[in-house]
């Protein structure tokens, strides 16, 4: 089952990138795919999906405990770090810029990216104390 989130995913655009909403959108795809690729990796059974950007989750059965679980639970966080990554844009921008929600960016997909990783990852160590 898909639920869409529409106050996560309006929360994350202002978190994560004011100016280009259509980046984070694209980004949340990125994300809740890389969750149900991690899972079908390890074979899990999805049972539910919860499109909400950052705060998204995917709730999976039959994944053993351990570093299986781990990494279906970062499955989103690690996908978007490496499309951020592999795009490069990071490299190009100034550091201020990399925070700012707000900032006029040269490469904004793979910035946006990248900001989605680090705040997904934080929501989901704090989902997982």
């Amino acid at each position: 089952m898909l639920t869409v989130d529409f106050i996560g995913l309006f929360i994350t655009v202002c978190f994560i990138g004011l100016r280009y909403p259509h980046c984070v959108l694209g980004a949340a795809f990125v994300h809740d795919l890389g969750a149900i690729i991690a899972a079908l990796f390890f074979q899990g059974r999805i049972d539910a999906i919860v499109a909400a950007g950052a705060f998204g989750t995917a709730a999976v059965s039959g994944v053993k405990a351990g570093a299986p679980a781990i990494l279906v639970a970062f499955g989103g966080p690690l996908a978007n770090y490496l499309v951020g990554a592999s795009l490069g844009g990071a490299a190009w921008e100034k550091t201020a810029h990399l925070l700012h929600p707000g900032a006029a960016l040269k490469q904004p997909f793979a910035v946006v990216n990248l900001r989605l990783a680090a705040l997904s990852a934080l929501v989901t160590i704090w989902q997982l104390i």
